[in-house]
């Protein structure tokens, strides 16, 4: 078992992910073996597998690093889900959905899936750990919230990747967050009554 805080262990697994990196940028994942990650990053086999079971789980780990490097400092720190938050969170998923399906040729309908699972999940700990922070709700009702919100989030900015004016995010938030703060709203003055 490697200890993930000696910094050898760190440098070598981040060789492992820039070399998954480049490759991704070239090839399909369905395509990419662990044999030409190995030779990518200058390891073997062996060390590739003391760090991952596979490249799946290679793929989710560097999914998820790409997702929180780009988290603004201001929404790990924020003490509630404001509209300005918000528009923070709508930006942050279309920038990333942007750049990962540009840096990653996601060809394969079956990865994408996982992917887009992936976001949607870290995006729902976002929120939820913001409304968490915010006026009592019961943890029940905090997990439907944020999940709904997420979904909601994620699902408009991944769509206007597709339909929309891809430089135009300021229309995105002008349709997105209205609908996202209008339904927190409601449900605050439904729980007030």
């Amino acid at each position: 078992m490697v200890n993930p805080q000696d910094p050898r262990v760190m440098r070598t697994r981040q060789f492992i992910r820039e070399a998954f990196r480049e490759l991704l940028r070239s090839k399909d994942f369905d395509a990419i073996s662990i044999k030409d990650i190995t030779q990518q990053a200058a390891i073997n086999r062996a060390t590739f597998y003391a760090h991952y079971e596979d490249k799946y789980a290679l793929l989710e780990e560097y999914t998820e690093q790409f997702f929180h490097d780009m988290v603004p400092e201001e929404v790990m720190n924020a003490q509630e889900f404001t509209a300005e938050i918000c528009d923070q969170l709508i930006l942050l998923t279309h920038r990333y959905i942007v750049d990962f399906y540009q840096t990653c040729r996601m060809i394969s309908k079956s990865i994408a899936t996982l992917v887009d699972e992936q976001i949607k999940r870290m995006l729902q700990q976002i929120i939820e750990s913001l409304l968490t922070k915010g006026p009592a709700m019961e943890l029940r009702q905090i997990k439907i919230v944020s999940a709904m919100t997420a979904s909601a989030i994620y699902g408009a900015a991944h769509h206007w990747l597709t339909i929309g004016d891809k430089h135009r995010t300021d229309l995105l938030v002008q349709m997105v967050r209205p609908y996202v703060m209008n339904g927190l709203e409601v449900l605050n003055n439904s729980r007030q009554k």
